[in-house]
């Protein structure tokens, strides 16, 4: 989670370093909406009930990594975590030379809450025709207090394209992160590029 936290804090100077262009996608020729969020020209996420999607989306380096988030509930700021919610969604989206190096970035990207999260049972479970690998979190007593007790998270590899989410809520969050995960995977839609 920290790792996490620590990455998102730098994601405004990336973000600003690497938005060369300000044209993004023809979302009619996609089929895409305009109150969608667009990532790169990779991939749109249709809007998560009860859920603001935050500034991002932009390339983060040139290897192709892409990152954006969703929030609900109130800002809360603190000096350890920063600013946190109620929950938030967290995407990552790399784009990779071939199948097996997207593989390969799932699998690390599947270590980082090794040590403040407990994991459940992995499933794999199809949304919107992509297979996604679902795993619940639950804070753990390495967790270092942070204000995240509960989550999901899903990884998928599509062609050349490594896909990472992660739900993580707060405590008397309302919502079922398990139905929320689902909505929001079931509203992602990929750009298949050729050679993809």
């Amino acid at each position: 989670m920290r790792e996490m936290k620590r990455f998102i804090a730098l994601l405004p100077l990336v973000a600003l370093l690497s938005s060369c262009s300000a044209e993004g996608p023809d979302l009619a020729a996609l089929g895409w909406e305009e109150d969608w969020t667009i990532v790169g020209d990779l991939l749109a996420a249709e809007p998560v009930e009860g859920f603001t999607p935050e500034e991002g989306g932009g390339a983060l380096d040139a290897s192709g990594l892409w990152y954006t988030a969703w929030s609900s509930g109130a800002e809360e700021v603190s000096e350890e975590f920063g600013t946190y919610y109620g929950a938030e969604i967290f995407l990552l989206v790399q784009e990779c030379k071939s199948e097996e190096e997207a593989q390969s970035a799932v699998r690390s990207w599947s270590g980082y809450e090794r040590a403040s999260f407990t994991r459940g049972q992995r499933e794999t479970r199809e949304y919107a025709g992509q297979a996604f690998q679902i795993c619940p979190l639950r804070a753990s007593e390495g967790s270092g207090g942070s204000p995240y007790l509960d989550g999901m998270e899903a990884f998928a590899v599509r062609g050349s394209l490594a896909v990472s989410v992660e739900l993580m809520c707060q405590a008397g969050f309302p919502g079922d992160p398990e139905a929320v995960l689902a909505q929001f995977l079931s509203g992602l839609h990929y750009n298949d590029k050729e050679g993809r």
